[in-house]
């Protein structure tokens, strides 16, 4: 992924993220880290083959 790719991506994720509350920080495995905010939405931060996948829902 190009470092263009990357800056773009972290600041959408940022957009996306600023000002929410954390309602729980959840492991369901060693590879990935699901953040739930109190308004309902979800951060999935994802790896199985080395690179990063995140989601915003």
């Amino acid at each position: 992924m190009t470092d263009n790719k990357l800056q773009t991506e972290s600041i959408q994720a940022t957009q996306l993220l600023e000002g929410k509350k954390v309602k729980a920080v959840i492991r369901n495995s060693p590879h990935e880290v699901i953040i739930e905010f109190a308004d309902g939405s979800r951060f999935f931060a994802d790896t199985k083959e080395g690179e990063i996948e995140l989601s915003i829902t």
